[in-house]
């Protein structure tokens, strides 16, 4: 390892170009890695990236590369496809969560705010947000939008509060339906709002006993229509919470842009994913930290074989929905229980690893393609030139195992530099 690798990656008044020939780099974009390939950033921009030494005229007079690293790997910065950022995620015991909840708006979005530099210097540079009842995630939205966004700190897309059914699954991250007299004027107050998706909620989640969802569904095919056509009028995407095989397959004739977790989904309902265009996030992280903390949780005997059955399903679907072209992105639904933020994108990644993702489309589709997808197409998630410097610099090959990505690695944020083996992990 290289103590002094940060200093050296820095932009600084006296050195405000850096240069870096690296051994290998993720070119999310076109899913391919170069070899022996030249990067050169200043703090606002990615100046130059290929195979051919860069024009003398961006080097600031400069004849060498700064650096010359043949046995590392630059990747874009990552994105978090699916968060509940006002969460605290890695807590488990389910009173100390539900006690954190109950804190006040001001208190929860102080919290949430101190997390963003700290995903910053793990290498997550942006996050879609699930929603949340209180504003807090509309409130970081605008926050690291603006001029006054804290320095070397995660960027939030929010659709501010999850739409939901009065009664029904989803209050503690979202508002009833029924506030408005219909679904335009609700989509509308949301975008009013500052939402940059919206996020509605046609299901409820799994009973681990049965091993099923038992619940009917929240929304017809008809009023997902509505709200796809409101939201899409207004150019945001549509994000749907959906899971069990007829709330799935209802969410998709709905005309949704993403599926969220979609457990239980069936063959025929990817393929329709696929000729429709809608992307699926399927959160394995959730339910794996029931099974691996399922002593704490209190699941034996037939619930803990429900959900060891459930995520083996999961897996193959997984691998059908690679196998025909379904566009798979990634997210943690970090702030669920046991899910911390962070870590718990990591240990998506490794999830999607295991049961049959290729690593090559991890690393494409948490970087390029969840930009794509799930943000507004913002300049990073991709090393190309004219994008903002927001890169993670690695000596542990990444495109071997993604597993590789939780050991040490530094990071390039707008001319600033990290190790992540600094970063404390408390409170996420």
């Amino acid at each position: 390892m290289n103590p002094d690798l940060p200093a050296q990656l820095r932009v600084t008044p006296a050195n405000p170009i850096r240069w870096l020939v690296v051994g290998q780099l993720l070119d999310a974009k076109n899913r391919r890695v170069l070899k022996i390939t030249h990067l050169v950033y200043d703090q606002n921009q990615i100046l130059h990236v290929g195979s051919a030494a860069p024009p003398a005229a961006i080097l600031n007079g400069k004849t060498l590369p700064d650096l010359t690293l043949p046995e590392y790997t630059a990747l874009p910065g990552l994105i978090e496809g699916h968060s509940h950022t006002f969460l605290e995620g890695a807590e488990l015991a389910a009173a100390k969560r539900a006690a954190y909840q109950k804190q006040d708006p001001e208190s929860l979005f102080q919290k949430a705010k101190a997390r963003l530099p700290i995903l910053a210097r793990l290498g997550v540079i942006a996050l879609r947000d699930g929603g949340d009842k209180d504003q807090v995630g509309l409130r970081l939205s605008k926050l690291t939008a603006g001029p006054d966004c804290p320095p070397f700190a995660a960027r939030v897309f929010s659709p501010g509060a999850g739409i939901h059914r009065q009664g029904r699954y989803g209050s503690f991250f979202g508002r009833p339906l029924e506030e408005f007299a219909d679904i335009a004027s609700c989509v509308q107050s949301r975008i009013a709002e500052g939402a940059d998706h919206i996020k509605i909620v046609p299901t409820g989640i799994i009973n681990f006993a049965q091993g099923q969802v038992l619940a009917p569904p929240q929304f017809s095919v008809e009023i997902i229509q509505q709200f796809s056509q409101a939201a899409h009028a207004q150019h945001k995407h549509l994000m749907a919470h959906a899971s069990g095989e007829v709330g799935v397959g209802q969410a998709i004739a709905g005309g949704v842009d993403t599926v969220e977790h979609g457990f239980f989904i069936t063959d025929e309902q990817l393929a329709r994913m696929r000729d429709q265009h809608v992307s699926w996030v399927p959160t394995f992280a959730p339910v794996q930290e029931q099974v691996d903390h399922a002593d704490l949780m209190g699941w034996t005997g037939e619930t803990l074989a429900n959900l060891e059955k459930i995520l083996a399903n999961h897996a193959r679907s997984l691998q059908k929905a690679v196998a025909l072209g379904v566009n798979v992105l990634v997210g943690s639904d970090s702030g669920s229980c046991g899910v911390a933020h962070g870590s718990g994108l990591f240990y998506e990644m490794e999830l999607l690893e295991n049961a049959g993702m290729p690593t090559l489309d991890i690393l494409c589709q948490v970087t390029h393609g969840n930009n794509r997808v799930l943000t507004t197409k913002q300049p990073y998630g991709s090393l190309e030139k004219g994008f903002l410097p927001r890169l993670i610099v690695t000596q542990h090959n990444p495109l071997a195992t993604v597993k590789n990505l939780t050991r040490e690695r530094w990071v390039v944020f707008d001319g600033a530099a990290e190790s992540s083996a600094t970063v404390g992990l408390d409170n996420l």
